[in-house]
Formats: structure tokens, sequence, C-alpha cells
């Protein structure tokens, strides 16, 4: 695997890794029929969910290379499959380095052309960035598809991707990256008690987490309770996470008198804290995402037993046709308030959407995903 995760090396053979990077890294060692070697970057990186771990504990072979280094012959001529994400565009000449080895290539992609571009206008203030970035990833778009195409697969991480790219090459797999194992879905018991709840009538209870970031929309979540405010409509709304804009936020909610419906939080664990708290406490996930990036929110929402009210992006569109499971809107902070203002007059519709929300998840939980796409590899690979 080459990774393009973050990696900071410590002295007496430890290392900072993603702890959901490790998780992962576990389970390809279980599915996986031999040894797995992975290789990362070294460099300054900043870490979502940083842990400290002994090297030779890891339980799978770590490579630390420098920044530009090249990839070992070595680990190229031994390796039954070498699968690798193409989003950072470092790799796209391994077709090529495999044409006279053994091995098969596979690579990872999650975003088309198009969101990247999106994403790179929305993720600087400045224009030169904003245009440089642009022009760099139109420029990488023919190597990138020439890789795709040359590949013995391709895992589609989203709709969008799999839409740009599917027809590139025959074995190209769509999946829905998520974290929602299926023990963490919300139960018949946990349904039961939200839909009474709703029932009396009590304020909508409305949720969003994430990265509070440039990208992540979470600053229209300010104006939308500022209009249901200013129109009678009772809600509750919590926002779990961090980053950049967390203190206009805050500040947004203490200057429009918010703070009897609406509050910021550290968004805690995911499994022991995050998910029990939003499968029996919300009933309307929020997402006021513009772009079309993959998101693990969506199922992972749906999963908790949340309808997903978001705006209509490629992703989030496509994904509401197949599950039903909510509601698409305009782009726009009021589009989400009348929404949210017709929802709790119509109680019903929320608790039947969720219903779908759940079978839906559960028809993506993690671990069939993660199946999906091991066993994808070891048939390409020819290997038990």
């Amino acid at each position: 695997m080459l990774s393009p995760a973050p990696m900071v090396e410590l002295p007496a053979g430890e290392v900072l890794l993603d702890v959901k990077f490790v998780e992962g890294m576990k389970l390809h060692c279980q599915l996986w029929p031999g040894p797995v070697r992975c290789v990362m970057r070294r460099g300054h990186y900043q870490i979502d969910s940083p842990m400290r771990y002994s090297v030779a504990q890891l339980g799978f072979d770590l490579i630390a290379l420098e920044a530009g280094a090249p990839v070992p012959e070595l680990l190229l001529d031994e390796a039954a499959l070498v699968y690798v994400a193409a989003d950072d565009m470092k790799y796209l000449d391994l077709p090529k380095a495999m044409e006279m080895r053994l091995g098969k290539l596979v690579y990872t992609i999650e975003e088309p052309l198009t969101g990247r571009i999106s994403h790179a206008l929305a993720a600087s203030p400045s224009m030169r960035r904003r245009l440089g970035a642009s022009w760099w990833n139109m420029r990488r778009e023919g190597a990138l598809k020439a890789a795709l195409r040359a590949a013995d697969g391709v895992h589609c991480d989203g709709y969008p991707a799999h839409d740009s790219y599917k027809r590139l090459n025959p074995r190209a797999l769509r999946y829905l990256d998520n974290r929602m194992r299926a023990p963490m879905i919300a139960r018949l018991e946990d349904q039961r008690i939200r839909a009474d709840i709703q029932r009396r009538g009590d304020p909508l209870r409305l949720a969003w987490y994430g990265h509070m970031g440039r990208t992540s929309g979470v600053e229209d979540l300010l104006p939308m309770a500022h209009l249901l405010k200013t129109r009678g409509v009772p809600f509750k709304l919590e926002l779990f996470g961090a980053g950049p804009l967390e203190t206009r936020l805050r500040d947004g909610i203490a200057g429009l008198g918010l703070g009897e419906s609406m509050s910021v939080q550290p968004m805690g664990p995911f499994d022991p804290v995050l998910v029990p708290h939003l499968r029996t406490g919300a009933d309307l996930f929020l997402a006021p995402i513009r772009l079309s990036m993959p998101q693990s929110a969506y199922v992972e929402a749906l999963g908790c037993g949340l309808p997903i009210l978001g705006y209509g992006n490629r992703m989030w569109k496509r994904m509401q046709g197949e599950s039903n499971a909510g509601w698409v809107v305009r782009k726009s902070p009021a589009a989400l308030a009348r929404a949210v203002e017709r929802l709790h007059g119509d109680r019903e519709a929320v608790i039947e959407a969720s219903t779908r929300g759940v079978e839906f998840a559960r028809a993506n939980a993690f671990e069939t995903v993660f199946s999906r796409r091991m066993n994808d590899l070891r048939e390409i690979a020819g290997v038990e």
C-alpha cells in the first residue's frame, strides 16, 4: 500500500499515526492472505486523531520514505498487489513500473476533476493559490486518466468519482466509505423512543458534526437558525467539532441570541461518545456542504437513525435518490430553514425517512463495504 496518510516519526522506533488509519490497516492485515507493507512519506503533518505507536507492534511493515524518494524496486518486485491512492497524483507512473512485474495495480480515487477544482477554489482565500491549484489539477487530469485506464482495477469512493472514471476501466468498483459498523447502527428500541418523542411535538433536535473549516458549509447554519428563531419555529441544534470557524460560530450564537437553541461542543470519540448520542439525542442531520466530495458522515448519520437535510451536491443528491432517507434543498440557509419548518409540522415524514436511512446504512455498513473491496483485491491479484 502506498498511503497518503500523515505520519510523524518519533525517537525509539515510534510513530504518530491517525487512529482511524491504523484501525483500517489492521483490517487490511486480517483480510489479506499475506504480509502487508505500507509506504508512507516523511514530513510535517497535522494529524486529526493522533496516537503514538511502536513500529514493531503495528502488525504491518511500515516503510518510511523521504518526500521525493522513489518506491524501492524490491517492494514492487515482491508485491502481489500494489494498492495506491490516485488523488494526490504522486504515483501515476506506476502502470509503467508494473509492466514487467507479476503484481497487479489498483488505484483508489475520491474526487473527479470538477470536485478537485471546486475544493481548490473553496479552500483558500488567495485568488492566486486558487487559480494555481485549479490549473495544476487540469494539467494532471490527462495523466490521471491514463493511469486509471492502465491499472488492473479502480476503487471509487462515492458517486461522483465513479460516474467520472468508471468508463476508463472495466474493473471499477464504487463504495461508500464510512465508519459505521453493524453493531453501532440504530436499534429498533432507539427508533421507537425517537418516534415517540417526535410524535409528542417536541422541538426537532438537529445535529451536525465534522471539521469546522471553509469547505464544510457549517457557517450557513447560523443564518438558518436565526431565520427559524424569527419565524417562531422551536428547535435544538448541536454542532460537534472544531476548526477555524469554531470561534466565529460561538460568537455568532452569542451575538444572535441563539444560546438557548444552538450550541458548539467537542465531537468526542466517534464510537463510544458521538454515535450513542446521535442515536438517542437527535432527530435530523444537517448537511450544508456545497461540494460533491465523498462524505462518510452521510452514511454514518443515516446509521444513527437521522434522516439528512442537505444541499443538492452530486454526492447527496445521488444518495438521497437511492435511499429516500432525507431531503435535498438548494444551497442557501433560507432553503434549509424552510425545510426544517415544514418538517417540524410533518413528523411522520421524518420518522419514515429515519427507517429508510437505517436500512440503507445497514446495507453499506463498514464491514460490508470493506469486505467487498478486499474480495475484489484478492480476485484481481489471484490469491485466496
